[in-house]
């Protein structure tokens, strides 16, 4: 029995030397190196349009046992805007042992602005209209393009079915974080549904403090019910002041042959 026990422990040990053995050794043979990203500016200045190769200039990697890993850097995420403008974008890199190392730096856009409104119609209505500002306010954004569907639109003052000039609100926010928000009139008027039409070639413009404008450049033209021209009939309102920031408009007004008005808005937003 006792000789059995011998046997017993002795080959115990033998297979207990053995994985330790093999255990040490592939320890010992085991990469412990890990890459390191390096960087080469803080921040970068790039296109509106960057694409992830534009987004690795001036990245390298490098690891001990592997060597240059420069092509396996990715772009992992990037930041919405801390700054407007101005996003963090994050790198990773794998060695060919799964080890990770990660690093990140600020980029700007170049060009960059915040997105603007637009409207594809007069905000001025018939009380016999359907009316939708929903329909009318859209957004551009240079990096998105249109983003109209993000647009949420709040009025505390309006009152459907009644005359008067009212006050809308629309927000928008881009994909980068960026909101912005614009208040204008919207317009419930007494006019008849065959009065003229009077078109524009833009209803909502921007322009900087101090700016002259023509509202006569944005003058499209002047029609009656029959598509008869009476732009000679035409006669503008504005309260526009040019050296104040604001929201303005340019009332456009045209008469036809039975008195009936139309009526159509410049808003202009001075900045």
């Amino acid at each position: 029995m006792m000789r059995l026990m011998r046997i017993v422990i002795c080959v115990a040990f033998i297979v207990t030397s053995f994985l330790f053995g093999k255990y040490w050794y592939r320890a010992k043979k085991e990469d412990k190196t890990l890459p390191v990203i390096t960087i080469e500016n803080d921040m970068l200045e790039v296109e509106l349009d960057a694409s992830a190769e534009d987004l690795l200039v001036g990245v390298s990697a490098y690891d001990e046992k592997d060597g240059d890993l420069t092509e396996r850097v990715i772009v992992e995420s990037i930041s919405k805007f801390t700054e407007v403008g101005v996003c963090k974008v994050y790198y990773a890199v794998c060695d060919y042992d799964n080890h990770v190392a990660s690093a990140s730096r600020r980029i700007t856009y170049k060009g960059y602005t915040s997105p603007k409104f637009y409207l594809n119609r007069s905000l001025c209505f018939s009380q016999l209209e359907s009316i939708d500002a929903s329909s009318v306010i859209g957004a551009y954004d240079v990096i998105d393009g249109d983003i109209s569907s993000n647009i949420i639109i709040t009025s505390v003052d309006y009152e459907y079915g009644v005359l008067g000039t009212y006050t809308v609100k629309a927000e928008v926010s881009n994909s980068k974080g960026d909101q912005i928000s614009l208040s204008i009139p919207l317009i419930v008027e007494n006019r008849n549904i065959n009065a003229p039409t009077v078109a524009l070639s833009s209803y909502l413009i921007y322009v900087p403090k101090g700016t002259e404008i023509d509202p006569m450049h944005y003058f499209v033209s002047a029609r009656d019910s029959y598509e008869q021209d009476v732009s000679a009939s035409l006669f503008l309102e504005t309260d526009y002041q040019k050296d104040k920031e604001g929201v303005y408009s340019f009332h456009f007004y045209a008469v036809d042959q039975l008195s009936r008005q139309g009526h159509s808005v410049l808003t202009v937003v001075v900045e």
